[in-house]
């Protein structure tokens, strides 16, 4: 059993954590993944060595707070939800170990997390569970992280995964991510800042800001997203596709075309939409828009570190009627240059609250179940959550890739994530299965834009 300190210790959950358990539905759990492979170190049996290593995750039963907690409503006030921390956790219910199906082929993992993503926690327990494949070809194994997206954000998580390894491979010491560090003083709770429509109203630069947005070319509001076959109502099937680039083919674009490898990535998204829905028929004629997070943790800012949520929200317009690939990435990286010289003019909480009425238009289709609408608020969100670009190890285990899988939620049945990380670039992309047939796909597509891009920009 987990321990704790031996009281139940309550607090209120933070109004953007609490709209990620308000607006789930068991069709549609909103929870994030992060799927990490790994070769056993030189020298070991494979099959011994992830046996040794599913006890040694199972002996670590002091956990980081955040990973104590589930939800819970209470007597005295129903209507508001609160974590309680501190009771016993079954460390064995969390942490799973499984054997890969047929020849363990990474087509067959990414199957098989799919098959998780779609499986709700049990909100009577801590809101995380840790699964261990075994049996990946070339003599790999694989973790998968799973959190609920009220406990942790993408870049929260990947702190909690990368924090727990290491760049030397003869370090033994590593701990599980979810795992305290020994004698640490843990720091009070703090949360994430809860905004509220008032404070909006009243904050003259968040109006200003909003004006602003309507009026400059370079921006897009909320509900100027055509409907597509991303805004759909949502099932529980999922699929998952992930492939990666070497960074340095980003890079080269990058430099070229006087934009970031961010830009490149939402331009090379940008062309594999345009295509992948162009094949089934069903490209839209005005261009999809996306949401992007943008992290807002800033040094000496009032949120917990490693938890809850704190990103901000840009929206970009992807350039899918667009058939030139060099115009698309200069008009994606006009609007990210603008949102970017915006918000570093706004303080943490002003962004936030503009973030929240950006998302405003999503969260309603969460509560409500209402897809049909002539204009969506976006169409698809595109994360990118940073890692290293060294190597890094767990206990001399070299983690070989690394795979974000995000959430999708009603009338948005797409989500696309990257992450960089030793020299190469990761696209991983959720889709509904019945919604968004053949995703793989997306990966052909993917390759074809960047290659379109680097013909275009770099001749």
């Amino acid at each position: 059993m987990g321990r704790g300190t031996g009281r139940t210790a309550m607090n209120n959950i933070a109004m953007g954590d609490a709209m990620f358990l308000l607006g789930e539905a068991p069709s549609r759990p909103a929870q994030v993944i992060t799927l990490q492979l790994y070769r056993s170190p030189d020298g070991c049996d494979a099959d011994e060595w992830v046996a040794d290593y599913f006890q040694h995750l199972l002996s670590h039963e002091d956990l980081k707070p955040v990973f104590r907690r589930r939800p819970a409503r209470t007597a005295l006030s129903p209507s508001t939800l609160r974590w309680v921390e501190d009771e016993p956790v079954e460390i064995d219910h969390h942490v799973r170990h499984s054997a890969l199906p047929g020849q363990g082929r990474v087509r067959e993992l990414l199957e098989a997390v799919a098959v998780q993503h779609g499986v709700p926690l049990d909100r009577r327990r801590p809101l995380w569970e840790f699964h261990v494949f075994e049996g990946l070809e070339g003599g790999r194994f694989a973790t998968a992280f799973k959190t609920h997206h009220a406990i942790a954000d993408g870049m929260s998580l990947a702190k909690h995964v990368l924090g727990s390894l290491t760049e030397d491979p003869e370090v033994r010491g590593c701990i599980p991510p979810w795992a305290a560090r020994p004698q640490a003083a843990e720091r009070p709770t703090q949360q994430s800042p809860s905004i509220s429509l008032a404070p909006v109203g009243r904050s003259v630069s968040v109006v200003r800001s909003l004006v602003h947005m309507s009026r400059d070319a370079n921006s897009r509001v909320p509900f100027e997203a055509p409907p597509s076959p991303l805004n759909v109502k949502v099932g529980g099937a999922r699929r998952f596709a992930g492939d990666q680039w070497p960074v340095e083919r980003l890079k080269a674009v990058a430099s070229a075309a006087s934009c970031t490898v961010n830009d490149v990535g939402l331009a090379m998204t940008g062309g594999a939409l345009r295509a992948y829905l162009d094949e089934l028929g069903l490209l839209p004629d005005r261009s999809l828009i996306a949401m992007v997070p943008v992290s807002v943790r800033r040094p000496g800012e009032a949120i917990a570190d490693g938890e809850g949520n704190a990103f901000g929200a840009m929206l970009c317009d992807l350039a899918t009627a667009v058939d030139d690939p060099a115009a698309r990435l200069g008009s994606i990286a006009d609007q990210t240059r603008t949102a970017k010289q915006r918000f570093s003019s706004m303080s943490v909480a002003e962004v936030l609250a503009v973030s929240k009425l950006i998302m405003g238009g999503a969260v309603l289709s969460s509560f409500t179940g209402i897809t049909a609408l002539p204009r969506h608020p976006f169409n698809l969100i595109i994360s990118n959550v940073p890692a290293t670009n060294r190597p890094l190890y767990y206990n001399g285990a070299r983690m070989t890739d690394i795979y974000p899988v995000s959430m999708i939620s009603e009338a948005q049945a797409m989500n696309v994530t990257l992450t960089r990380y030793d020299d190469l670039m990761t696209f991983g992309i959720v889709g509904d299965r019945r919604a968004l047939p053949h995703l793989q796909r997306m990966l052909v597509h993917l390759d074809e834009a960047l290659t379109a891009l680097e013909k275009a920009v770099l001749g």
